[in-house]
């Protein structure tokens, strides 16, 4: 699995600051770490089903935008299930494509969420705030009945939706006495 460049550099800045306030006995709280503005929007991210929701298909960048893969997370839901804004966000689509419903979320800063097959609730043009019902889980495509298909775009580059919500930096281990 890649990681878009623009999710490597926030995970590098906090480990760098954590070992030099490590080496240097300064308090994090002193020095907070710099995050690129777009990444900023991050925060506050939620899974756009009830609870954390078991993913059935993760996500498989292809090496090649032209090549195969999974540009997304399959999440297990049923049909019927409330769907929920995972951002604060303006709905820019809210439609059908081909056999299924899709709903996309502009979040700004160069992120976008699209969902399938989600029956939308919002009109296009509506501003919905992260956690609001903005629609139910349908059928049709790949997850008929069975799931949700979560993609987000950052600049147009589709990356893994998970690590907007999970801290997958690695884990740092300080010595319990100094």
């Amino acid at each position: 699995m890649k990681t878009h460049p623009a999710l490597k550099l926030p995970r590098l800045l906090a480990c760098a600051v954590g070992v030099i306030l490590f080496a240097t006995g300064a308090s994090t709280t002193q020095l907070p770490p710099q995050i690129p503005s777009a990444l900023r929007t991050a925060d506050g991210w939620r899974w756009p089903l009830a609870g954390e929701p078991r993913i059935t298909e993760p996500f498989d960048k292809p090496a090649e935008n032209w090549l195969p893969g999974h540009r997304g997370v399959d999440l297990a839901a049923a049909e019927g299930d409330k769907v929920f804004a995972p951002q604060r966000g303006q709905v820019t689509f809210a439609s059908r494509i081909v056999d299924r419903p899709v709903m996309v979320i502009d979040h700004g800063n160069g992120f976008k969420t699209s969902l399938e097959p989600v029956s939308s609730k919002a009109d296009v043009g509506d501003w919905v705030d992260a956690g609001a019902h903005v629609g139910t889980v349908s059928t049709g495509a790949h997850c008929s009945s069975r799931c949700i298909h979560w993609g987000v775009r950052l600049n147009g580059d589709y990356i893994d939706p998970v690590l907007l919500i999970r801290d997958m930096r690695p884990s740092i281990l300080l010595p319990l006495e100094q």
